[in-house]
């Protein structure tokens, strides 16, 4: 009896854990849509920092906001987006993590750019069901290379490396930029 009981709990744990909804053809469909006219905007959750002994200092003094710990911020309530406009990237999201190199006066806190990307490349990915892009951008001080993921259920993380930081990633989601309505 003890047998058939763990024989169905371990099959009822296999088959949620098999059971991830496949997206639609209409889902993969509008999402492709959006990123071929690369019109639109991340806007981050949470972020998952590079957890190192000055973060994990931050989180045991109480800094780090509610529901956070050292390797995921909730970034709730906290303005910030990333966006695609044609060639045109910008950027505002907040860093937790180390910079690696001094920064001159006046530099930016957290991963700010606004100008032309460069090297921009977007591919559906099929194993993965989900539109990958990358780019590189810059601002006065610093050079990113960013990496989206974008599922089509419009969820998506983003890896931004820099090069004077530790690396972040983070959580979120993207939603389409009416392209009439912002020129």
């Amino acid at each position: 009896m003890g047998r058939k009981i763990l024989y169905l709990l371990f099959s009822a744990l296999l088959w949620n854990c098999s059971t991830t909804k496949a997206p639609t053809e209409a889902e993969i469909s509008s999402l492709q849509e959006v990123m071929q006219h690369q019109s639109f905007e991340f806007i981050a959750e949470w972020a998952n920092p590079m957890a190192t002994r000055s973060l994990n200092n931050i989180s045991n003094a109480g800094l780090l906001p509610p529901g956070s710990n050292v390797t995921r911020i909730n970034l709730m309530g906290n303005p910030n987006y990333l966006r695609v406009m044609g060639d045109s990237v910008s950027g505002n999201l907040p860093y937790y993590g180390e910079r690696q190199f001094n920064a001159g006066y006046g530099s930016a806190t957290g991963i700010e750019f606004d100008g032309r990307a460069k090297s921009y490349s977007g591919v559906y990915d099929t194993d993965k069901n989900a539109f990958k892009i990358q780019f590189k951008a810059k601002n006065n001080t610093e050079q990113y290379t960013v990496n989206l993921l974008v599922y089509p259920n419009r969820t998506a993380q983003v890896s931004v490396t820099s090069s004077d930081r530790l690396s972040i990633r983070y959580e979120g989601a993207i939603k389409e930029i009416d392209k009439h309505n912002n020129q």
